[in-house]
């Protein structure tokens, strides 16, 4: 199953597990603040911007998680015998013996429930499409935004870069990964790994280590 504009399929979704999803502590990093030099403005940025990042994806995981569950175990209830005669009009599905459950009590039904998940997925899918965009802009993997790093990246996202003040450059780009995600605009982000990769960049083993701690697969 793959989520329209997402760059992980199966392998994605194997972090919907319940016990992975509520024991993902995220990422540990600390936004450093450092001096006014380009080096350190690229150091400051990429632990603080990839950290932004990470901790949205957890929430993001147990959104998804709570979703799935909660569609399933509306599901079920379809499946139970019907609690009133034929001839009396059914309202709704949840029994008086179901209506305290944890789902019932999030959404009015089965519809709002799907509606739920399929939002979760394609956020989910977006934030961690947006991480690894922040992993391959690091592109010698030193977990640091050297002064083209850095410009190559805020020009694939069209974000004015703010020469020599990192606060203001993390600011910006939290607030992009914020808007591009409150809209789900998956071309924006296929557009910028694009730029990056017509430049060289590419999703190197070190990336796909980084990946598979954050999904909680490695």
């Amino acid at each position: 199953m793959t989520v329209q504009g997402g760059w992980y399929t199966d392998s994605m979704y194997r972090l919907a597990s319940r016990k992975r999803v509520f024991g993902f502590t995220g990422l540990v990093a600390a936004l450093f603040i450092g001096g006014m030099s380009w080096a350190a403005v690229g150091n400051g940025v990429f632990q603080g911007f990839i950290h932004h990042i990470a901790q949205q994806i957890n929430r993001d995981k147990v959104d998804f998680a709570v979703a799935e569950s909660c569609t399933s175990w509306f599901y079920e209830q379809l499946k139970k015998p019907s609690p009133v005669r034929p001839d009396v009009q059914q309202l709704s599905f949840v029994t008086e013996e179901d209506s305290s459950h944890a789902c019932a009590g999030r959404y009015p039904g089965i519809d709002e429930a799907r509606q739920a998940f399929a939002h979760s997925q394609s956020t989910l899918s977006l934030s961690l499409t947006f991480y690894q965009l922040a992993l391959v802009a690091d592109r010698n993997d030193d977990e640091r935004y050297d002064a083209g790093e850095l410009q190559d990246m805020l020009a694939s996202l069209n974000v004015a870069p703010l020469q020599g003040d990192h606060l203001q450059l993390l600011a910006k780009l939290k607030g992009k990964f914020d808007d591009v995600r409150e809209t789900i605009e998956f071309t924006t982000l296929t557009d910028s790994m694009q730029a990056l990769y017509s430049k060289g960049y590419r999703f190197t083993p070190a990336d796909q280590a980084a990946m598979g701690r954050v999904t909680g697969e490695s």
